[in-house]
Parts: C-alpha cells; structure tokens; sequence
C-alpha cells in the first residue's frame, strides 16, 4: 500500500503538457459548426477574451468517443487515429460514431434521467420495467435518425401495452396511478423545458402566459389517461388506456346520485376529472370534440409546432449540455420570460436550423462536434472567463453510466462481463429464472402462492427486447443505478456523477469492478500489456493509453520507470508494478472526468 500511495502523489501531477498541442483542425466547419464559431467568438471578442486553442489528438479522440458513443476508444483506436494523418480525420471519426450502434444507447442513457430522475427507485417493478422498456425504444430510434419531434410525438400520445408498444413506457416511469396535474407539469418540463406546475394552484409568479387558468386547460389533456395492470400476473405489462371523459355537469350529476362516501382514491379521480375537463391550448380555444383519442395528439402536435417554438430550443439546448456540461441556457430546463440565454442569437439560430431540417439529432450532434469550439483545449482557459463562455474545453465529470462503460472497457476480452453479469441479471432474466423455479413446483405437486401466473408468451416478449439489448450496455446500466444510488443530496436527488462521497469513493477505490481489472491475472489489461509488449517503455505507454488514451509525458514516463524498479529491486515481480501503475491511473482524476 505505501508503494501505491507513493505512487499517487508521483502521479497527483499529471501533466498538463499531456493535453496540450494544437494540430490543424483539416477541414474548415460549414453551416452549423460555422454558425457555432461564430456566434462564440462574437461574445469572446465582446468580453476580450482569447480562447484556449484546439486540443491535441489525444485530448480530441477521448472526449468524443465518451460524448458520442459513452465509452472511451481502445488503445488500438487510439493509437489509429494518433497515426493517422489524413486532414479530415476528425470530420471522419465523427461519422463513424455517428453510425455507430453505441451513438443510440449512450443518448438514451442521457434521457432516461430526464425522463425519470434518478432516485425514484422506490416506484417499483412497474417503473422499474418501464425504464428498460423505454430505453431500449430510446436507443433504436435515436441509431434509426428519428426525428425528435417523431419520438416525443409517439411518447405523448402513446398508448397500448408497454410490451407491445415501448414508448407507452413513458408513462410507466411516474408509477401507479397517473395523476393528471403531474402529467402534465412532467410532460411540460421533459418535452419543452417549460415549467408549469406551480400555475396548479396559482398564477405563474414571473411567467404571465402560464395563468392558473391556462394550466387546468393544458391539464386536461391528459385527463383521460390512466394506468391497468394485473399484479397477479407476471411480468408486470402496464396499459396505457385512453378513457372517455364525461362533460363536468354530468360528472357533477353523478356525484349527487351517489348516497355513500366513495374510496378517497375514487374521488380524487373525479375530482380530477371534474377539473381539468375541458382541454385548450394556452391563447387558444377549447376544444370542440369530446374524443380523447384526438386531445393528446393536439397537445403533442402543438408542443413541436411553430406556435411552440420553446420545444425546438429545449431540445437544443439539452443536447448542447450533453456535450459541454451546461446548456446556451440554464438551468437547461427552466425556460420562462426572466431567463436568458448566454449566446440568445447562437440558440434562436440552432433551433431553427434544427427544425428546418427534420428535428434531426445526428445532424445538431455533427455540426457542434465539428465545430472549433467543442474543439477546444480544457487547458489554457482564459483567467477571467466563465464556464458559459464556452473558451476552454469543460472538465466534467462521467456520468455514472460513462464510468462503467469507461471501466469495462478496460477488459481483454469478455470473462469479466460475463462474470458481472451473472450476479446482476436483467429483472427479466430474473422472472424467468423465477418462472422455471415454479414449473418445477407445480411438475412436484406444489402450488404458487398468492395466485400468481406467469404469462410465458409476455415473458419471452420482454426478454426479446432485453436481450437485443448489448450486453455491455444492460451491465452497464445496472451497475450505474446502483453507483449513482451511493450519493445522493438533500432532496434525495441521486447522483449524475463521483460526488466524492465516502460510498462511492471506496468503490472506486476497492470495489469489484477496480479490484478485478486491476490484477494481472488472463483477462487483465495489465496481463495484455505484458503479453503484448516487451520493454518496460512500451508497456508504460500501453497502459497511458489503455486508461487515459494517451501517451506519457516524459515526466510521468520517468516516474513510472523508477517505480518499476524500486518494486522488482524488492524480488517482487514486474507485474505487481504495472498493477500500481495500473490502479493509480484508474483511480486518478484525469480517468473520472471527460476533458
């Protein structure tokens, strides 16, 4: 241990140097990336600040790959696109990330904590089944180039089974039973940035258009809906129905006919119904039809449309935070009459671009990424800049989602996935191991208890799309939950990241995952690079950029050389060395953070 800790105060420094160096960027950015550039550039020379310069190769590939895919390259990624000297390499790799299937997973990934926050675990299987339902969906249409206005079309309006139709999980996610105002305010917030819950119960406080009044109108639209499940049967497979909604003196004519106290579940139902029973668009007039299929396709159709235009400024600026750690505008989803944007021309501009062309994710993604601004060094930050000036390259932390496929990425092949898998299983997977547990009963004379059946026909639904999830990413998912579950701050809220709390800390720093990767035994990384490699220089550099996808500076090269030495000087082995070296790197800040 003192060897390991001599090793991290040699290593506390990593040198910045490592990071630096401004190669041609190749091809000059065109439409959006040049938009990009110059809208920052305007506010740069506004406030008289001279930007970092272009990050090096090696700071480049890392970041993209995590911003793009959720996982850095692999050495041999790396060290292609370090020797690779064609000018328009970048351009390229952005592409082929693009098209890569992980692209769809890691986006999904980002949206599920939109969607659902994290630390609302206490909802049960139902939302728990809804999440790997709804990210899946997520995933396919994001790699398919789905527009977001299509994918937030179909979550609105979506109905049926989530088994049979995945984007109906949206509603699962908030629990059992839906309720309408919540609806409402959730769908607002996720889908346009806008919100409108306080206007329940009171006029927006800074935000005229969004009266009380106006909001009962919104509210209504989701009046119809509600949640049926069977819990006798299992897997739990959540409908989304679509009920009609009587006109209020009906409504109110029935409550006089009933001559008993009803259950207060019931009643809040009606009172709900009896409320928000007449849906309109804010400066708009109520609608005439009293079909409720047609009320959320209106409401849906109106959130993506010009008449919204807050939708399409959201969604960009929610994107832009994804990769530059805070949005054009913030908080990312708090648009209202006082905020204002950072770069107001910069967001009105991409928003438009953004619907002109099809509300097309991939393409918002090509023009930021090639642009000269994501580009740009995390070292050399000007001294009176601020982190909305967008000069220097952000440091952030990895999403928990990042960090383990950052570590898993680490594996010489797949024995460590395989094994992680096994002890954390899919809920589904779980299900039909329970399933086989009680055919096995009932071929023994027994009987389940509680009634329970078990629709094998459903299960083998819900395993299809669990299992056409990639491995790596399910694991991956699971072990996040369960990471991001160690921190959480006053308000319950979990973490997006390493928060440093005591918990997480001893993961990173002794957890099954470090621990394991961290040996030298087949399988390793560390027993790949001494396989592969002879000298203790390559092997040195293998490691940097194995972990940190890059190469030693000459400083930590001759670091690591003299602990190597003083560690086989002992009669220990050289692997028990480059495991130090190994464990340090993992564990230091530079792997944590995206930069």
């Amino acid at each position: 241990m003192n060897r390991v800790c001599a090793l991290f105060a040699a290593l506390a420094v990593l040198s910045a140097a490592g990071w630096l160096g401004w190669p041609a960027r190749g091809q000059a950015p065109e439409g959006v990336s040049a938009l990009i550039d110059r809208e920052v550039a305007a506010v740069h020379k506004r406030d008289g600040l001279t930007p970092a310069p272009t990050g090096s190769d090696s700071e480049f590939v890392r970041r993209v790959y995590l911003d793009v895919v959720g996982e850095p390259p692999t050495r041999a990624e790396t060290l292609a696109f370090l020797g690779d000297d064609a000018p328009g390499k970048r351009a390229a790799l952005i592409d082929r990330l693009l098209a890569d299937p992980r692209f769809g997973e890691h986006l999904a990934d980002r949206w599920m904590p939109v969607f659902r926050e994290r630390g609302n675990d206490e909802l049960g299987e139902l939302a728990h089944s809804a999440n790997d339902v709804l990210a899946g969906w997520l995933a396919e249409r994001f790699n398919a180039g789905a527009g977001f206005d299509a994918i937030a079309l179909a979550m609105i309006t979506a109905e049926g089974r989530i088994s049979e139709h995945p984007a109906a999980a949206y509603y699962g996610l908030a629990g059992f039973p839906v309720r309408t105002a919540d609806a409402a305010g959730v769908t607002s917030k996720h889908f346009s940035g806008v919100q409108i819950q306080c206007a329940e119960c009171h006029d927006h406080p800074y935000d005229p258009a969004w009266t009380q009044a106006a909001f009962t109108g919104v509210a209504a639209f989701f009046a119809p809906i509600e949640i049926q499940a069977d819990f006798y049967v299992q897997p739990i497979d959540p409908r989304i129905e679509t009920k009609d909604v009587p006109p209020a003196d009906q409504l109110a004519a029935y409550l006089k006919t009933l001559k008993e106290d009803i259950p207060a579940e019931y009643r809040g139902r009606l009172d709900d119904l009896m409320r928000y029973n007449t849906p309109q668009l804010p400066g708009d007039k109520a609608l005439k039809t009293r079909d409720p299929k047609v009320w959320r396709r209106a409401l849906a159709n109106w959130l993506v449309s010009a008449k919204h235009p807050t939708t399409a400024r959201y969604v960009v600026n929610r994107h832009w935070s994804f990769l530059f750690g805070i949005g054009l505008l913030n908080p990312v989803d708090d648009f209202n009459s006082l905020n204002e944007a950072s770069h107001p021309k910069l967001l009105d501009a991409l928003a438009a671009d953004f619907v002109k062309h099809g509300w097309d994710v991939k393409r918002l993604y090509r023009g930021i990424l090639n642009s000269r601004t994501y580009q740009l060094s995390s070292a050399g930050k000007p001294e009176k800049s601020e982190l909305w000036h967008f000069a220097a390259a952000p440091v952030r932390q990895l999403t928990p989602e990042q960090l383990f496929g950052t570590l898993f990425s680490l594996e010489d092949g797949d024995a460590l996935l395989k094994s992680f898998a096994r002890q954390h299983p899919s809920a589904y997977h779980r299900l039909s191991q329970f399933a086989a547990f009680l055919e096995m009963q009932r071929k023994n004379g027994q009987e389940p208890e509680n009634n329970t059946k078990f629709d094998d026909d459903l299960l083998k639904r819900y395993m299809g799309r669990i299992d056409g999830m990639r491995p790596k990413w399910r694991l991956r998912r699971a072990l996040a939950a369960q990471y991001a579950a160690l921190a959480q701050d006053d308000e319950m809220a979990l973490s997006e990241g390493f928060t440093q709390s005591i918990d997480q800390a001893l993961l990173m720093l002794n957890g099954d995952v470090t621990r394991r990767l961290s040996g030298s035994t087949n399988g390793s990384t560390v027993y790949a690079v001494m396989r592969d490699f002879s000298t203790v220089d390559s092997r040195v550099e293998a490691l940097y950029l194995s972990v940190l996808s890059r190469k030693p500076t000459a400083e930590e090269l001759k670091r690591a050389k003299e602990h190597i030495k003083s560690v086989t000087a002992g009669n220990e082995p050289e692997s028990a060395a480059y495991e130090d070296l190994f464990y340090a790197l993992v564990c230091s800040t530079e792997f944590a953070t995206n930069h």
